[in-house]
């Protein structure tokens, strides 16, 4: 069974210690490809180096709308430089957040500029929707980028609407988790095989029972088994569609 997780931070600084252990310990489980995104400059060069160093990692790279007050005006010409690297497969993680709640313009602006990027590239984005979602979706639909939303959990209605430009959406441990999990769930009974990835989103977002601990990508082993019986078919189901779909998305041969 060969798993796919599709959005994880290496670059985060709880794994300042040990990153590049931990990555080449995956060696030793079923995740054979991992996309390191990205959320900031200042990690930039971070997501390169872990790329350079581990043949099964590829990376994105992108502004998080946490992240805008702290961009420098030439971000783009950062992006750019960064998009030479050959593992370097995406732009993202980008959109809105507005639980964060930096000023909405200014995450809009960005926003809008990577998305103009990602389409004269041609480049899939990752898309990180939190508490923003009507506005988010808008803003997609006046592009329809190749892309993923990324741990999405807002109204069917508008994930359908993606789905007609031809998004994927991504599904992580959230789907564990009894006080916030039931909006995912709707989410996950309403996406097609065809349009389905998983994703640990690590360090954070470990399984509901560990939820006080660092996650890591062999947690993404648990995400297959949760739709696996949500879904009604075999994990080794749920990891061929999604790393399929994976790979099929990052244009991974």
């Amino acid at each position: 069974m060969e798993l796919f997780d599709s959005h994880a931070h290496y670059e985060d600084e709880q794994f300042s210690s040990d990153r590049h252990e931990r990555l080449e310990a995956l060696r030793k489980t079923n995740v054979r490809y991992l996309l390191n995104c990205c959320s900031d400059v200042s990690v930039f060069e971070t997501v390169l180096e872990i790329v350079a160093q581990h043949d099964f990692v590829y990376g994105s790279i992108g502004i998080h709308p946490g992240w805008v007050q702290e961009t420098p005006e030439n971000y783009l010409e950062l992006i750019r430089s960064a998009l030479k690297h050959e593992r370097i497969v995406a732009i993202g993680e980008m959109g809105l957040d507005y639980y964060l709640n930096p000023p909405h313009d200014l995450q809009e602006r960005i926003f809008r500029q990577q998305l103009q990027l990602a389409k004269e590239l041609d480049m899939p984005v990752i898309i990180h929707d939190r508490d923003a979602h009507e506005d988010c979706i808008r803003i997609l639909e006046e592009y329809k980028p190749q892309g993923g939303l990324h741990r999405y959990g807002g109204p069917v209605e508008l994930l359908q609407k993606a789905f007609s430009w031809g998004m994927y959406v991504s599904f992580n441990n959230d789907l564990t988790y009894p006080e916030w999990r039931q909006p995912h769930i709707d989410c996950l009974m309403a996406t097609p095989w065809e349009r389905m990835l998983v994703e640990t989103d690590c360090p954070f977002a470990a399984p509901s029972e560990r939820r006080e601990e660092r996650c890591e990508s062999g947690d993404v082993a648990n995400v297959v088994s949760v739709i696996a019986r949500r879904r009604g078919v075999t994990e080794e189901f749920v990891a061929d569609v999604t790393t399929k779909n994976a790979k099929k998305f990052y244009r991974i041969t």
